[in-house]
């Protein structure tokens, strides 16, 4: 791999390469997340139907909440997460509910190569934050040559709606709103995502969506950070 490439080992913000991070993980996040409604809202979302003869790929899954809950619905899943010790203990809850359908790999958004036939959605959680934008791109160039044609691209994660002059007041509006909900711990953690991580804005990432290949089907926020994207994959980029 050239020396320029972007190491995605490198980890920014929380360090969920951490044993003991990972196992915190869950427990951390049931505070305030229901991983099961998650789920079917983004069923519903999706309007999709007659599931059992579909394949997704979880790409940056954790520690599997969502691929679990997937696995009784999808034909196939293919979990995708850059930390081994997330991984490990995603391969455990598989294993303590006798899962037989989903595969795990360790790899990241940049490295993970597709070997199986192209996939009917490809989903990414509260992931795609952990890359630089000029890496973004290229991630999402990968997805498209992982999904068939018309697949679905489904996105969730921290994306800015506000004018960037509205920062300081928007920001820390949000960050008190997870206090309240979440915790002093929890709020170490956003304060460290917006820090270090890369949430980008909203018109950004619909640009690099449009030239990755992807067209736009909705989109909804409540709050204007968390967004959820549902694109379809209109052409080829391979």
């Amino acid at each position: 791999m050239n020396n320029w490439f972007f190491n995605e080992l490198n980890h920014c913000g929380v360090d969920y390469s951490n044993k003991k991070q990972a196992e915190d993980y869950d427990n951390q996040h049931q505070k305030f997340r229901d991983y099961e409604k998650e789920f079917a809202d983004m069923i519903n979302f999706l309007s999709l139907s007659n599931t059992k003869e579909l394949s997704l790929l979880d790409l940056g899954c954790g520690t599997g909440a969502i691929a679990i809950y997937a696995s009784k619905l999808f034909k196939k899943i293919y979990a995708v997460d850059i930390s081994e010790a997330m991984i490990n203990q995603a391969k455990r809850k598989a294993v303590n509910e006798e899962i037989d359908n989903i595969e795990f790999v360790n790899a990241g958004f940049l490295s993970y190569e597709h070997s199986s036939e192209k996939v009917d959605i490809i989903m990414t959680k509260a992931a795609l934050h952990h890359l630089p934008d000029f890496w973004k791109q290229i991630a999402l160039l990968k997805m498209n040559k992982m999904l068939k044609m018309g697949g679905i691209l489904y996105i969730s994660d921290v994306i800015y709606h506000f004018e960037p002059i509205e920062y300081t007041e928007r920001i820390n509006t949000w960050i008190s709103h997870f206090e309240s909900i979440a915790g002093s711990k929890f709020k170490a953690e956003i304060e460290t995502h917006i820090r270090d991580e890369y949430s980008t804005f909203n018109w950004i990432i619909e640009d690099m969506l449009k030239r990755a290949g992807f067209s736009f089907k909705k989109s909804r926020t409540n709050d204007g950070f968390l967004t959820e994207h549902y694109c379809i994959k209109t052409e080829e980029k391979f």
